[in-house]
């Protein structure tokens, strides 16, 4: 698998390509701005993306969308329970000046835990992690968890948000805990870390564990 991470937007989100290096085919997660530095990143890779996919509904990881889904003609994916935030009037709650340019984008694919999207020769485990919201998601391949705002590096995502619970949360730490062995973790904003060292030095995730 190639992992190509673009960051982007005022709150600096980690968009990914992830690509099966024998057929091209890719997935493209969380694009939440600077559509143009995404689909030049695309083409140079010259990858063939199938999925547009939504580790949660907030606006900083869908503004760029409907432009990438323009470019790519891919299938939208996102957990059921994140799905109606995709609604301008939803996205709009967040503040008209930074989203006043959405363009609302209807999902293909309403996903649940325990689904897999598959993308050439790559499979994607769906985890349902809510705590952030209640669609959080978790995307893992191979030796990689692509885990939005929900697992940091020494910390989780804030769950003072709509839909936000910190019990929820722990509970998904502990999913995420749980998974055997070790994994790059690849979040959704700032820098990456490893399942091991987050069981060891995170204390949400410590705590998670002892329940």
């Amino acid at each position: 698998m190639v992992i190509n991470v673009l960051t982007v937007g005022m709150l600096m989100t980690n968009c990914y390509i992830a690509m099966d290096e024998k057929t091209k085919e890719a997935i493209v997660i969380d694009p939440g701005a600077r559509a143009e530095k995404i689909i030049a990143a695309i083409k140079e890779m010259e990858a063939n993306v199938k999925y547009i996919v939504f580790t949660h509904a907030h606006y900083d990881h869908i503004m760029a969308a409907h432009e990438v889904l323009e470019a790519t003609g891919a299938k939208i994916a996102i957990h059921k329970d994140d799905a109606y935030l995709l609604k301008k009037d939803e996205v709009t709650k967040f503040g008209r000046y930074t989203t006043a340019k959405y363009v609302e984008v209807t999902p293909d694919v309403l996903l649940e835990d325990g689904d897999k999207l598959e993308v050439g020769e790559l499979t994607f485990d769906i985890l349902n992690t809510p705590g952030h919201s209640n669609g959080c998601i978790c995307l893992v391949c191979e030796d990689v968890i692509f885990s939005g705002d929900t697992l940091f590096k020494g910390t989780c995502g804030r769950c003072d948000l709509v839909n936000g619970d910190l019990d929820k949360m722990y509970v998904s730490l502990k999913k995420i805990a749980d998974l055997e062995g070790d994994y790059r973790v690849l979040p959704g904003h700032e820098s990456p870390t490893t399942l091991e060292y987050e069981r060891h030095y995170n204390e949400y995730m410590m705590d998670a564990m002892k329940r």
